[in-house]
């Protein structure tokens, strides 16, 4: 019987919900040093870079220490709302980012996306280790890496087509992340 074969359909979806979600990320991610830090003239935010390393160093932070918490969380309230939270607040917080210009402002947007990011990150960790067995969770996990990485990959090709033109970065994101409502379907 082909390994593949072995996997349950909620796997899969993990693994596109992923692959959308990174997709999201680094799309956006990439490019949102250059717009704390570009000049006005070119669309940026002219920051310091001091300012941009407050903002992206406490969004970043509170991104990878929140999943020991909102792990919690989805074990008490349901992956399926958490992920439906986590995907409002991603949304949300992509079409708010070009709103805000201050300081203040990019950096309490950033670290709301930030709470969306750790909501969503156990949950799918999680789900590929319940829809796996000792059969199979070594190539699994491996999938499950491979999606990471191709989201990675492909987020920033994206919106690389839209350098110099950040908000359209924020939508192209939020659009991406988006297509996660459907995959919750199934």
């Amino acid at each position: 019987m082909n390994i593949f074969n072995k996997f349950p359909q909620t796997f899969w979806v993990a693994n596109l919900i992923e692959l959308f979600e990174r997709w999201a990320w680094y799309g956006f991610y990439m490019l949102f040093a250059n717009y704390l830090t570009g000049s006005l003239d070119d669309g940026g935010l002219q920051f310091s870079n001091n300012e941009k390393a407050l903002i992206m160093g406490a969004g970043t932070g509170i991104l990878y220490f929140l999943p020991v918490l909102t792990g919690a969380i989805a074990d008490r309230y349901g992956y399926k709302k958490i992920l439906i939270l986590s995907f409002i607040i991603y949304i949300s917080a992509f079409l708010m980012l070009p709103i805000f210009t201050s300081v203040g402002g990019v950096f309490f947007i950033f670290i709301y996306l930030a709470i969306g990011a750790a909501l969503f990150k156990p949950i799918i960790s999680a789900t590929i280790a319940k829809t796996t067995t000792d059969e199979t969770a070594s190539i699994g996990f491996g999938i499950f890496y491979m999606m990471v990485n191709v989201g990675a990959f492909f987020g920033p090709l994206v919106t690389l087509l839209f350098k110099g033109d950040f908000e359209s970065v924020f939508y192209v994101s939020a659009a991406i992340i988006s297509l996660n409502f459907i995959m919750l379907l199934f």
